[in-house]
């Protein structure tokens, strides 16, 4: 796939883009890709969003800064 890479500030990549016959195949193999809708979440999945979410509420669960984590577990990487 040739993807065209967008670059922001200090050249910083902001998004890509996709031809768009590779566009169409991808759509073409997955219901799900290019819809404008989500699909719908499974039960399971939104039960454990609300025990999580509790946990938290009632200081049972900790909350991380995402750029933190995945600085952590990119060091931890290399």
């Amino acid at each position: 796939m040739k993807l065209q890479y967008i670059s922001g500030h200090r050249s910083v990549t902001k998004g890509f883009l996709i031809p768009i016959g590779e566009w169409n195949g991808l759509k073409a193999k997955s219901r799900n890709v290019g819809r404008e809708e989500m699909p719908e979440i499974p039960d399971w999945h939104k039960k454990l969003l609300v025990e999580r979410i509790e946990a938290y509420e009632n200081g049972l669960e900790e909350l991380f800064d995402t750029d933190e984590a995945l600085n952590d577990i990119e060091k931890d990487l290399y």
